[in-house]
């Protein structure tokens, strides 16, 4: 018995060891040499190190060129699973802020999920008093979202799936038929960029562009605005702006990812 209590207290310090150094490895981003991460953790070097080595293994370390080591891969599925959201959102919350600034219209950021559903998960609105509701965790039609069509041209089966059968008209434009919205779609992904016009609702156009994370989509960037302001030269205009914010996500994600 006291020998089985003396293994599980030998366990839980391992434990805590562990912890200690992810924690210390968290506080220095760019990376820490292993005799500094044994100084932030208050481990004596050689504990440090093996601790390291095991993290490493699983990929809850990575090792940089330069002896330093930083968090690893492994740490994002398990905050992944633990909150889908919260790292998209921290990489998004700088970019779309600068976005909104350069873009003076409702800019909002819509999640892929695995099993193909999408979700509006941040909005900021624009400075004008003509604008949109709050579309924050709404339901939406894919077909007639250009969000929504984003994800049916780059995304996976998964939302294709999610298509209705017969796809119901929602605004004066909306796209109906199977045909017309294959076209679109190749369409979509021969430049890159979904766009809508009185589709979703009369009087409202959007522009959405991808968000992927080793070539797959995982969420849009959107600018939605009234038709007659959002206008095609509007849109053309605040494309550059929302392809460097979808470009500053990835690069961020990429980053907490390898």
């Amino acid at each position: 018995m006291a020998a089985g209590a003396a293994h599980a207290q030998r366990r839980n310090q391992s434990v805590q060891k562990a912890a200690a150094v992810l924690r210390a490895a968290a506080g220095a981003p760019e990376g820490v040499t292993v005799s500094e991460l044994a100084r932030r953790a208050g481990l004596p070097r050689a504990t440090a190190l093996r601790m390291v080595e095991a993290l490493v293994a699983e990929r809850f370390l990575r090792r940089l060129p330069d002896e330093r080591v930083a968090l690893g891969s492994g740490l994002l599925g398990i905050a992944r699973a633990a909150d889908p959201d919260a790292i998209l959102l921290e990489a998004a919350e700088q970019p779309l802020v600068e976005l909104a600034g350069r873009v003076p219209e409702t800019i909002t950021l819509t999640v892929s999920r695995p099993d193909g559903s999408l979700e509006i998960v941040k909005q900021l609105d624009g400075p004008r008093m003509l604008g949109l509701t709050n579309w924050v965790g709404r339901p939406f039609p894919v077909h007639a979202s250009s969000s929504g069509k984003l994800a049916l041209a780059l995304g996976g089966e998964s939302t294709r799936r999610r298509l209705p059968a017969r796809l119901e008209r929602h605004a004066s434009r909306t796209i109906t038929t199977r045909g017309e919205l294959e076209a679109e779609l190749a369409r979509i992904r021969e430049r890159g960029h979904a766009e809508i016009v009185d589709e979703l609702e009369d009087g409202l156009a959007a522009v959405s562009v991808p968000i992927a994370l080793d070539g797959e989509l995982v969420a849009s960037i959107n600018a939605s605005g009234p038709t007659a302001r959002f206008d095609d030269a509007a849109r053309k205009r605040a494309l550059p702006a929302l392809r460097r914010a979808a470009a500053s996500v990835e690069r961020l994600l990429a980053n907490v990812a390898e």
